[in-house]
């Protein structure tokens, strides 16, 4: 029987704490039911509060939590919580940094440790990502990649895999997250079949439709977020580096570097991203024909425009409407 550890700290989501033990729970079912002769279950979840607490309550719910961490412990999971600002990012961050030591004692013992959402800074933070790849929420890439520049974040992805160490994409990709684990314990055809039952689907596009300029953490350099504005006005006009960088009273080489810094992207790539926020934006509220759609975005090319939106996005322009149109 596998020991599942669900982390309990302040904050924490409570969906997330239940979902995930609900997935193992789905698992033992779909076990029994596979094979009635099963003597016990396949999973034995457990949530653990990181201050040893018994419980842990939110409004009128509550969890009973073990005091006592069992011998084996197969696998860790850390839920995201409702910590989407910069003070309250810090705050859980610097909880987990406290028990990095606990944390490269079960790397050390091969356990499988997986972060949803942003539970992935909270992993990050214990410096076990160091090196590798990891993904987080969607809307919270810029801010994770100016906090860890010794990971290489994988935005698109719904689920990434360093080692031992696993992460997944925003909020209810914490399902896929437990699928995936569940995968390393029982494999692909038992986890497929799980999956089935409880309707979760393949990650076919991963984040790459939901990724936005639009981040819920701004970085502190005022200067470049006049520049973000600027571009925001202007967006479909075409982009002059240097005469920007006059605008601003910088060298086109400082203003490059600043964007860089603040954003993770140059003023070029971060005006594309704009550009193909404000597509998606036509797309899922109007029926302008493409060719038109594309002029009012700054490209005058349709069939460039389309090969660059997919490259964004892994959809055509036409499968994203279908898809979101409102």
């Amino acid at each position: 029987m596998k020991q599942v550890l669900i982390l309990v700290y302040p904050g924490v989501a409570f969906g997330h704490l239940t979902g995930m033990a609900e997935v193992f729970r789905f698992a033992n079912q779909l076990a029994l039911y596979l094979d009635p002769t099963v003597t016990q279950p396949r999973y034995q979840v457990q949530f653990y509060h990181l201050s040893g607490a018994g419980h842990y309550q939110l409004d009128a719910l509550q969890i009973a939590c073990t005091t006592q961490l069992p011998e084996q412990i197969d696998a860790v999971l850390i839920p995201g919580s409702y910590a989407y600002q910069a003070t309250d990012l810090e705050q859980v961050m610097a909880l987990f940094k406290s028990h990095s030591s606990w944390f490269a004692e079960l790397s050390q013992q091969e356990t499988l440790i997986g972060a949803g959402c942003n539970g992935s800074f909270a992993l990050a933070a214990t410096g076990l990502l160091n090196g590798g790849e990891a993904t987080t929420c969607w809307f919270l890439t810029e801010y994770f990649q100016q906090l860890f520049p010794k990971v290489q974040l994988k935005a698109q992805a719904v689920v990434s895999q360093f080692g031992r160490c696993f992460t997944a994409g925003a909020t209810t990709a914490y399902l896929q997250l437990c699928i995936q684990l569940i995968t390393e314990f029982d494999g692909a055809r038992f986890s497929s079949q799980l999956a089935k039952l409880l309707l979760v689907e393949p990650a076919l596009h991963g984040q790459a439709p939901f990724l936005s300029v639009q981040q819920l953490v701004n970085h502190q350099d005022e200067r470049i977020a006049a520049v973000q504005a600027y571009l925001r006005k202007h967006l479909a006009e075409p982009l002059d580096l240097q005469q920007l960088a006059q605008r601003f009273a910088m060298s086109g080489r400082t203003l490059i570097r600043r964007f860089k810094s603040a954003t993770g992207d140059t003023p070029m790539a971060w005006l594309q991203k704009l550009r193909i926020d404000q597509a998606k934006h036509l797309l899922e509220t109007t029926t302008l024909p493409l060719e038109q759609l594309t002029n009012q975005v700054g490209y005058e090319d349709v069939s460039s425009f389309r090969k660059l939106f997919q490259q964004y996005t892994t959809m055509t322009p036409k499968a994203y409407r279908d898809h979101f149109y409102q």
